[in-house]
């Protein structure tokens, strides 16, 4: 009987395990059409390379191969950076303590780096051969012409240019790609070997590695690391070179590839990256669409060879990924590291590269050397001048010993929840005695809702802080001839085709001392098209988590749409369509960013909601808008602020917002919805201390809409957000659909659960031009 059993049990294990692999692969399957269905058709350039030694692109490596994505739902999800002091101990997260933690560690890094990001790379070649090629001097200093074959046959080969100042003593280097050779010149009159190398776009000898090594399925950015690190087999070599003090710097890509060669040599003794963005001091996971910045899908659709093919499989699910480019930082720990950036720039995310700043910093910090890293932000575009590259020189100066300074960071989201809340005790005193409002089934009527919606009001108030008293702006738009920021020629203000941009500011600027841009429709004569009555009515545009390009940037499946193509929409349909940057993003960066100490009691939330209650102010006192008409739209970040506008405003006519929120109540480590908006962003600090009960939150965004019934809202809710719970967020609908139906007006609450992710494609675009058009034609037909 005994064996029967323990037979039943082993066969039973069998089948449900091989019934666990069915249902496995066919969870990849649909991962794999859902991606199909989301990303960018890979684009091509002249200088396009193939993303194997065998596939041109990435679909004919889909092909070859049959690989399906991973298993992601059995992946951790890990909507935060990931922190590289935490391990993983039979299967128990525990704190790294010591330095061999933390060997065994960057090991693990390294290993997952390479499988999902970078593909392997060969083992460094037995020995490397100089042939030079030509020996010259000029104006006193030494410049050579090598070319060093190493690898099958001595067949790879890598092409430098050697620059050697006179020196009576080894100097240090300056390795840079050979685009950059203006840098290298500015190096040597610093004292410095420059050192250039052929890994660049406009001279490349690392593309061949790829044949070479068949074997290995290094990336074209790994390669071209992978070849940094030969140069250096041969600058050990030279009796000239400083051993200690190599130095690696690139920009854009090459900004990228020097991360990723440091992370892997540790004879790199010092790295600068400039504007790497994603791939380089960017995170994945702070890099998605509604970040504004380049995305993981973007950069692999233009430049797929530059990664390997399978990190497309993440987009969508960039918290599955294992590591993020912080553990990448975190591997040239504790050598001295400079990201250098512009804070403005369009392909990136100011905000979320000092995140990943914050994030790498730990392991400096842990390693006893907080010092070693560093931050240089500029005001400017994606070039560099002279100017930034003295400054970084400045750096490895610094850490070299050859200039006795101290480096300074100067950074701008410096917002930290536990220092907040050390100075509002009080404020978690009154937290743990606040009382939750939740939504019931049974209010018989519109009053019996109405103390319910007294408190959530309240309670809201108590959540956005304590708002200064103020005033609003008087003569907005009044100007002749207004001036325009001088960022915004670094990111242009969209050109909205059939429609004529009326800047509002600096000197009659909207709420208090706002700029703003109103995009009227016009005719070809250039004069407004206003609706039957005289007037136009508006929607307020809120945008997504876009820091360094604000309202200017948007983000759409092509990846090229944005904001111009939608504001046309908008405008074709006889909208005229406000938009101001966001507190805290595109112009608007340094206004925010000593908020906290400025106003200690308030919350950037509730400034941003002043804002745009500044913006209706500015509508009903331009006399050819209609204040009876005054819509707001929203766009992530931007729907939660108009949601929580609407709630508080009645001069809202209606709404609409896309991949606004995920429930605060359901709060957890997949759906960290609390911990974004009090830990990570700052924007409403006293929900941090709901963040270990988020059950006990004072009130959920049911609650908030609920207050803003019965006003007209469209809320699409995208199925494959992953900031979003969709079912909480179904959940919590249903109770809310019951406070409209206390109106009679439930179907003015619309809801859509698009096959998308937390994006506004093109296809929202006329959707949302034709409700915000029915809800016109309604109000008019109403008399309203």
């Amino acid at each position: 009987m005994h064996k029967v059993i323990t037979l039943y049990l082993f066969l039973t294990a069998i089948i449900s395990t091989d019934a666990f692999a069915q249902s496995s692969i066919a969870r990849r399957k649909q991962f794999l059409a859902d991606t199909k269905e989301i990303i960018i058709k890979q684009r091509f350039r002249e200088n396009t390379r193939r993303v194997s030694v065998q596939d041109s692109t990435w679909d004919d490596w889909l092909k070859r191969t049959g690989e399906l994505p991973p298993d992601f739902d059995q992946m951790p999800s890990i909507p935060l950076l990931p922190d590289p002091l935490i391990t993983t101990d039979s299967g128990k997260m525990k704190p790294i303590k010591t330095n061999e933690e933390w060997q065994r560690k960057r090991e693990w890094i390294k290993a997952e780096y390479q499988q999902w990001i970078s593909g392997h790379m060969p083992p460094a070649p037995k020995d490397v051969r100089a042939d030079i090629l030509s020996d010259k001097v000029e104006e006193g200093t030494r410049i050579q012409t090598i070319e060093l074959h190493f690898g099958p046959q001595n067949r790879a080969k890598m092409t430098i240019e050697l620059i050697i100042p006179t020196s009576k003593k080894p100097a240090p280097v300056f390795l840079t790609q050979w685009n950059h050779r203006d840098w290298a010149q500015l190096a040597v009159k610093r004292g410095y070997i420059a050192c250039v190398y052929a890994a660049a776009d406009i001279k490349d000898d690392t593309d061949p590695y790829q044949s070479l090594y068949p074997d290995y399925d290094f990336s074209s950015l790994m390669r071209r690391a992978w070849g940094a690190s030969r140069v250096v087999d041969y600058l050990l070599k030279r009796e000239e070179v400083n051993d200690e003090q190599i130095a690696i710097t690139g920009h854009s890509r090459n900004g990228k590839q020097s991360l990723w060669a440091a992370a892997f040599d540790e004879r790199i003794a010092a790295v600068v990256s400039s504007s790497s963005s994603t791939g380089g001091d960017a995170p994945w996971r702070y890099g998605d669409p509604q970040y504004a910045s380049e995305t993981l899908d973007y950069v692999t659709a233009w430049n797929g060879h530059w990664f390997h093919p399978r990190l497309r499989f993440f987009f969508g699910r960039e918290d599955r990924l294992p590591v993020d480019q912080n553990a990448l930082g975190a591997l040239i720990a504790p050598r001295p590291l400079l990201y250098h950036y512009s804070i403005v720039e369009r392909g990136l995310n100011s905000w979320a590269n000092e995140q990943n700043y914050y994030a790498v910093k730990q392991v400096y910090d842990f390693l006893q050397k907080p010092e070693n890293i560093g931050v240089l932000t500029r005001m400017g575009e994606h070039p560099v001048a002279a100017r930034d590259v003295e400054r970084t020189l400045d750096f490895l100066d610094i850490h070299f010993n050859r200039l006795d300074d101290k480096w300074i960071n100067h950074l701008y989201y410096t917002y930290s929840f536990d220092e907040w809340e050390a100075y509002h005790p009080n404020d978690k005193a009154i937290a743990a005695t606040l009382p939750s409002v939740t939504l019931k089934k049974d209010y018989t009527d519109t009053l019996s809702f109405h103390k319910d919606r007294t408190a959530i009001i309240e309670k809201l108030n108590w959540l956005l802080g304590d708002e200064p008293t103020g005033l609003k702006a008087v003569n907005v738009g009044a100007w002749d001839n207004p001036r325009q920021d001088w960022i915004e020629k670094i990111n242009p203000r969209p050109k909205v085709k059939g429609a004529k941009a009326i800047y509002l500011g600096p000197y009659t600027a909207i709420g208090d001392h706002i700029g703003g841009v109103l995009y009227c429709p016009v005719d070809t004569s250039d004069q407004l098209k206003t609706r039957t009555n005289g007037k136009l009515p508006v929607i307020i545009y809120a945008h997504q988590y876009a820091h360094s390009t604000g309202f200017s940037k948007g983000y759409d499946k092509d990846g090229r749409a944005g904001t111009a193509e939608l504001f046309q929409e908008l405008t074709k349909m006889g909208f005229a369509v406000l938009a101001i940057d966001m507190f805290g993003f595109g112009t608007r960066i340094e206004e925010a960013k000593n908020f906290y100490k400025r106003h200690p009691t308030w919350s950037k939330m509730g400034k941003m909601i002043r804002d745009l209650r500044g913006c209706i102010d500015a509508v009903e006192q331009l006399d050819y808008l209609d204040n009876e008409h005054i819509y707001l739209l929203g766009n992530t970040i931007g729907g939660s602020v108009s949601l929580m506008t609407a709630a508080l405003d009645d001069r809202v006519a209606g709404l609409a917002t896309v991949a606004a929120f995920s429930p605060w109540r359901t709060s957890n480590d997949q759906y960290e919805s609390i911990r974004i908006y009090a830990h990570l962003h700052g924007f409403i600090p006293r929900l941090g201390f709901f963040v270990d009960s988020p059950r006990n939150t004072p009130i959920d965004f049911g609650e908030i809409i609920a207050a803003a019934a019965p006003k007209p809202m469209k809320i699409i809710a995208p199925e494959l957000d992953r900031h979003t719970d969709i079912p909480a967020l179904q959940d919590m609908i249903s109770a809310v659909s019951g406070v409209y139906e206390l109106y009679g007006k439930r179907k003015e609450l619309v809801l859509t659960y698009p096959r998308e992710i937390n994006r506004m494609t093109v296809e929202m675009y006329q959707e949302l031009a034709d409700f915000f058009d029915g809800l016109y034609q309604d109000g008019n037909q109403k008399g309203h």
